[in-house]
């Protein structure tokens, strides 16, 4: 499978992990204009968008797909590959034992596989050690920060996503959007999360008349327990039957996003929705104008009450702006 190809800029991106980590390598993805790129089947649908992408193939860690990637990175039309942070070690071997002349990635324990090093600060975002990488990569200094991620779905996107919840988007009434799991349209959260309980009183206590709730891999369960203690009409929506432009546009017309590090949050932060991340090192919260992270050390600590103030507070920002 493969996006509309166009002619070879000698640049491959292999990019690891899935809709979370292509939204984290946009500055990578922008600065090389007509790169291939090889991508998972779920962050395919993030390139899209985006004219820089020449031609994108889809593959996954299974070993068959990584010979044929393996394959297409000896060839001589590629002459530099870009691995972006964070990346995976076997994408790091494919781009050294491939013997590609030019090879890009964030310094580290990742050293040994790169011809150039791209200085990274420990602790530094993945965005962030991503607009270091996409200098070196286009030959561009750095000279100040570059956009966060973004998603501009097309407007016939919007229009399908509006027809098809026209209940609780599009109606003039903005819903609050709840990720009380991981959120990944594969990928199950591997650390803990803010319990269910705190996610409905958020729910009920916000201003908010309708709830959509979005459920990920392996999320079942908590939508079930967070669904059952919400006084408000309640829409839950499994990621696996809506794509990434439609997440985009429930998140762009909600109210707020609230949620855990993982695909469906870092989406909503790129389409420009209001985020509440509550976070727990060594989660990574998305990047965005209107992200709001709430660190602490124990998610069952953390009071819901902190999350209705700040949405409260927005909503007075939003009544008298």
């Amino acid at each position: 499978m493969s996006i509309e190809p166009r002619p070879s800029s000698g640049v491959a991106i292999v990019l690891g992990g899935g809709v979370r980590e292509a939204l984290m390598a946009q500055p990578v993805l922008r600065a090389c204009d007509g790169a291939t790129v090889f991508a998972s089947a779920d962050a395919v649908g993030t390139l899209l968008g985006l004219p820089s992408v020449g031609r994108a193939f889809v593959f996954d860690d299974s070993p068959a797909e990584l010979v044929r990637v393996f394959r297409r990175l000896r060839t001589n039309a590629v002459q530099t590959v870009v691995v972006p942070f964070p990346a995976r070690f076997v994408h790091l071997a494919l781009a050294y034992f491939a013997g590609v002349p030019r090879r890009l990635m964030a310094t580290g324990m990742n050293r040994w596989a790169a011809t150039e090093r791209v200085p990274a600060v420990k602790g530094m975002h993945p965005v962030e050690a991503n607009w270091r990488l996409a200098a070196v990569a286009s030959n561009r200094p750095v000279l100040a920060p570059g956009d966060a991620p973004s998603l501009r779905p097309p407007d016939a996107v919007r229009s399908q996503a509006m027809a098809r919840w026209p209940a609780f988007i599009g109606s003039g009434r903005r819903p609050l959007v709840l990720i009380p799991g991981g959120g990944g349209w594969s990928s199950r959260r591997s650390g803990g999360i803010w319990p269910a309980e705190h996610f409905a009183v958020v729910a009920n206590q916000s201003a908010a008349e309708r709830i959509v709730i979005l459920s990920g891999a392996a999320d079942q369960r908590v939508v079930r327990e967070t669904r059952a203690d919400i006084a408000k009409p309640t829409l839950v929506v499994n990621l696996s039957e809506i794509t990434v432009d439609e997440v985009a546009v429930m998140s762009e017309l909600s109210l707020a996003v609230i949620g855990h590090d993982g695909d469906a949050l870092h989406v909503a932060a790129a389409a420009g929705a209001l985020v509440l991340a509550v976070a727990r090192r060594p989660d990574i919260p998305p990047r965005g104008e209107r992200v709001k992270t709430f660190w602490t050390d124990h998610f069952e600590r953390f009071p819901a009450r902190q999350v209705v103030e700040a949405l409260s507070k927005q909503a007075r920002i939003d009544t008298y702006a």
